[in-house]
């Protein structure tokens, strides 16, 4: 009896730091650092039609006329989730998958799986060429960019680095208005 209770007690705590591991980071994430200044005076519903930047916590994510409710999120690591969401903004629904990541400094990148399409417009198309349009001899060229000869060497963006900003990241907002 003895040795099932300190199992029982044994599997209680693991399951207990399992869970606790699962959750996503506390605290508020704003897509700029802007934004984290604007939340340090105003609430999301205060900012109403303000809000020019979206608000990442751990129940889900809120922008101008969309909120996303996390209804379950899923663990890849310690330092990285998956989140499965229900989204409404005015005349629609939709489910919505975060991929969410925590970096070494706590702010987060994350990554929206559904895209918002517009209304299909067959226009929009009319620029796309299919395969029996195309030359087989431009088949294998590579795409050669507007500021790049054929060599590649000459026209290389000086202003390009690989510490350009990351499109998903969410700084964590040291202080904001409750």
């Amino acid at each position: 009896m003895h040795r099932a209770v300190l199992l029982g007690l044994g599997v209680w705590l693991a399951a207990a730091g399992v869970a606790r591991a699962q959750g996503l980071p506390e605290g508020t994430f704003a897509s700029s650092k802007e934004g984290c200044t604007k939340l340090k005076d105003k609430t999301v519903t205060e900012l109403g039609q303000d809000l020019d930047f979206s608000v990442f916590s751990k129940t889900g994510l809120s922008a101008n006329a969309q909120r996303c409710d996390f209804v379950s999120v899923t663990p890849h690591s310690a330092k990285s989730w998956l989140a499965t969401a229900f989204c409404e903004e005015p005349g629609f629904t939709f489910p919505d998958v975060f991929a969410i990541v925590q970096k070494q400094t706590g702010d987060l990148s994350v990554t929206r799986m559904t895209v918002q399409q517009d209304s299909f417009d067959e226009t929009d198309d009319e620029s796309s060429a299919f395969a029996d349009d195309l030359d087989s001899s431009e088949m294998d060229r590579p795409k050669v960019e507007d500021n790049q000869t054929a060599g590649g060497d000459d026209g290389v963006d000086a202003g390009a680095s690989a510490d350009d900003e990351d499109p998903n990241a969410f700084f964590r907002c040291e202080s904001v208005k409750p």
